[in-house]
């Protein structure tokens, strides 16, 4: 089970317009020229998105060196507009929980 102690937060201020972030952060050429060098390692797919606010991507490694099996996990940007016209820039990267059973996902027992 995954719990936000599990997650990896930064956050900062940025000097640009939160519309500018926003760019850099949906489009893919932009996005890739700043997840580089390992842009090409990584498979992303967009799983929530409020224009200027908040976005989130399914994030897997798929280079070489990855590990065969190992979970996605999930990355969101949230940016808020600042007085000064600048962005307040948060970034969450956290493993995706993995469903639990319904049943305890337990071997049934019969009673002798």
């Amino acid at each position: 089970m995954t719990t936000d102690e599990d997650a990896l937060v930064f956050e900062c201020a940025l000097d640009a317009p939160p519309e500018k972030v926003w760019r850099a952060l949906s489009i893919p050429e932009y996005l890739e020229r700043w997840l580089k060098p390992t842009a090409e390692n990584i498979d992303l797919a967009v799983v929530t998105s409020e224009e200027n606010k908040s976005l989130t991507y399914r994030w897997r490694d798929s280079g070489q060196g990855a590990i065969v099996g190992a979970e996605d996990s999930l990355v969101t940007f949230e940016i808020t507009p600042m007085s000064d016209g600048g962005t307040w820039f948060r970034l969450t990267h956290a493993p995706m929980a993995l469903p639990v059973a319904a049943n305890g996902n337990t071997p049934m027992l019969m009673a002798a």
